[in-house]
């Protein structure tokens, strides 16, 4: 399912609730979750069989949503400029810049077991190039399960403890997104090594980024994906805070047509393949040390 967020003006006429904070079409705006995630008894116990789809080593039984960001549509001129004939994804500028968005996400996570669990809340993601999903593409490199890796989402990749029928909150604040953004385009545009850049920020620690030239125009998201993983039954509703910028996001009364974006999914590579920098084989973008070719 793709819910689409376009500009606090433009979205009260597609029938979707919002609140927006002030009056008019003042920023910041809040969007509703495009879904409310759910791990049920029956989730759970489908991931415990083999081949489970929805099971990951890591988070065990999830469900996940994503959440598409409406942008107004490049004139054949504009897109010409950033991406000249013959050019690769790394050679190119992006139409959705890192610098133009400002993104929160507040969200609430419910135990609605009678029994304590360990879930997990992450979000991951795509620019308008390439799509991040380490926990469904666990696998996807091709090797044993004992050389795969499990690689950390963008934010979120650490368990989260709760009692019977307890509520917690969270958000992943404005600059939690805007290290996220930088992390999904260096990994998967400039082909850095995920584990060496998503455990840090990159302005306290630069390692892992020398691949990203330093006039670099980075790609903001237009796509994320929220996760739910939990070892009982557990349900997670959370909110898009967007800070509308320079007219780049799609407004109905002023745009004919939005941005449509077909990210390439970026594949994980096994630990053999990491190891010895060599391709995973998949037919998805990857690069020789694990990142996308374009």
């Amino acid at each position: 399912m793709h819910t689409h967020v376009t500009t606090g003006c433009s979205l009260l006429a597609t029938g979707l609730a919002c609140t927006i904070v002030g009056t008019g079409c003042n920023n910041p705006a809040y969007y509703p979750g495009a879904t409310r995630l759910v791990v049920r008894a029956a989730d759970i116990a489908a991931a415990a069989e083999d081949g489970a789809a929805n099971a990951n080593p890591t988070v065990g039984a999830y469900v996940q949503g994503e959440y598409w960001l409406d942008f107004r549509n490049p004139t054949d001129a504009e897109l010409a400029a950033l991406r000249p004939p013959g050019s690769t994804p790394m050679e190119q500028d992006p139409w959705v810049r890192r610098d133009e968005l400002t993104i929160s996400v507040p969200w609430t996570l419910t135990n609605d077991s009678d029994q304590p669990l360990r879930a997990w809340v992450t979000l991951d993601g795509a620019t308008e190039f390439y799509d991040y999903n380490p926990i469904a593409g666990f696998g996807a490199a091709g090797g044993e399960e004992d050389e795969e890796v499990q690689f950390p989402s963008l934010l979120g990749f650490t368990p989260i403890m709760l009692e019977p029928h307890e509520v917690r909150e969270g958000e992943f604040r404005e600059d939690d997104l805007r290290e996220a953004m930088y992390d999904l385009d260096a990994v998967t545009r400039f082909c850095a090594g995920p584990l060496a850049v998503l455990n840090h920020r990159h302005e306290a620690d630069p390692i892992g980024t020398d691949a990203v030239p330093s006039d670099a125009v980075l790609a903001g998201a237009v796509m994320l994906r929220l996760t739910l993983g939990a070892s009982a039954p557990a349900s997670l509703e959370y909110a898009v805070r967007l800070r509308e910028s320079e007219g780049i996001i799609f407004d109905s009364a002023r745009d004919a047509r939005r941005y449509e974006t077909m990210p390439e999914l970026y594949v994980l590579p096994s630990a053999a393949a990491a190891m010895a920098g060599g391709s995973t084989g998949a037919d998805m973008a990857v690069c020789d040390d694990g990142g996308s070719s374009g």
